[in-house]
């Protein structure tokens, strides 16, 4: 870890969201507004850290950590990395870091999951009864117990066809981002609590990044990654690969939606997979591909999934999928 990385703490109150992701296919869809107001001051209960790191393979980093405050003074909890999309890459450094927060409101879906039962309303209103059912049921059986949330930068490798890529920023993350966190905050040192996750283009270096290092994460999420139609044979040949290198159960989530156009991608990667011997969750959920399903299901599917998983625990099955 580079000796010029400088951590600074800001308790940062979220102003109006207005940034688009590109290609948004919804008309409206950065207008939504979150239905307890849109200065929704998160600070009593989240704490909003920033680390900057000079020297990284990706050159300058920078990162923005969530912290509970909740919790007895030995509390550790588990360490989710979560990568933003290309609408922040395109943003860079200094504001993309911030996505989680500025763009996709995590913070408070984090305080507003710890107050269940959740409704519509707080799903933006893209969701049904079954789950609504579902996550209701999840905060019932077991409350949200919280987790350390670090959201880098994530560089956009889109434009690239190749797989290594994502090379880099996976190093970033082994040898900088978790080694920085796991240092200074208060987390769970092991590999079954460290998981990694993100939407679209995070979702695809969720899962390039989770494959190459199956030694540092013990679980892979992802929101609507974006694999395209032809890469789902070579997804999953890593992931087999990754799978035997990592030589225990490893918890896999495919998570896409009715109108997300890389479903289809996605529901052939979790088939292939199968097919070479890799369990994976594949699960379809209401919703468009924009910042809105990133304010709202997806954010809360996020959490509640990892709060599980990576405590290791088992959470409840969504419904088969009908495509």
């Amino acid at each position: 870890m580079t000796a010029d990385l400088t951590l600074s703490r800001r308790v940062w109150i979220v102003s109006t969201a207005t940034a688009m992701l590109a290609g948004c296919g919804r008309s409206g869809c950065g207008d939504r507004r979150p239905p307890d107001g849109s200065e929704h001051d998160t600070s009593s209960s989240l704490e909003l850290r920033e680390l900057d790191f000079a020297d990284t393979p990706v050159g300058p980093q920078k990162a923005v950590v969530i912290v509970p405050k909740w919790g007895g003074a030995q509390e550790r909890f588990p360490l989710l990395i979560a990568l933003h999309g290309r609408g922040e890459a395109n943003h860079g450094l200094s504001v993309g870091a911030w996505g989680w927060v500025k763009d996709y409101w995590l913070d408070r879906a984090i305080v507003r999951a710890r107050k269940p039962p959740l409704d519509a309303a707080a799903l933006l209103g893209l969701t049904d009864a079954v789950q609504l059912d579902r996550l209701n049921g999840e905060l019932a059986a077991r409350p949200l117990r919280g987790l350390v949330i670090a959201c880098p930068y994530t560089t956009d490798i889109i434009g690239s066809k190749e797989v290594s890529a994502a090379l880099p920023f996976a190093e970033f993350l082994e040898r900088h981002l978790v080694p920085a966190v796991r240092s200074s905050a208060p987390v769970l040192q092991q590999r079954g609590a460290t998981g990694i996750d993100g939407v679209s283009l995070g979702g695809r270096m969720a899962l390039l990044a989770g494959f190459a290092k199956p030694a540092l994460f013990g679980a892979i999420g992802t929101l609507q990654a974006a694999v395209r139609s032809d890469e789902p044979a070579v997804f999953a040949e890593l992931a087999a690969a990754a799978a035997a290198k990592a030589g225990k159960p490893w918890p896999i989530r495919l998570l896409t939606s009715r109108d997300d156009p890389f479903r289809p991608a996605l529901r052939a990667l979790s088939e292939q997979m199968r097919h070479r011997g890799v369990e994976c969750a594949y699960d379809v959920v209401a919703g468009p591909h924009d910042y809105a399903f990133n304010r709202g299901p997806g954010a809360y599917e996020m959490l509640l999934w990892h709060d599980r998983v990576l405590r290791g625990e088992v959470p409840l099955a969504a419904p088969a999928p009908s495509g």
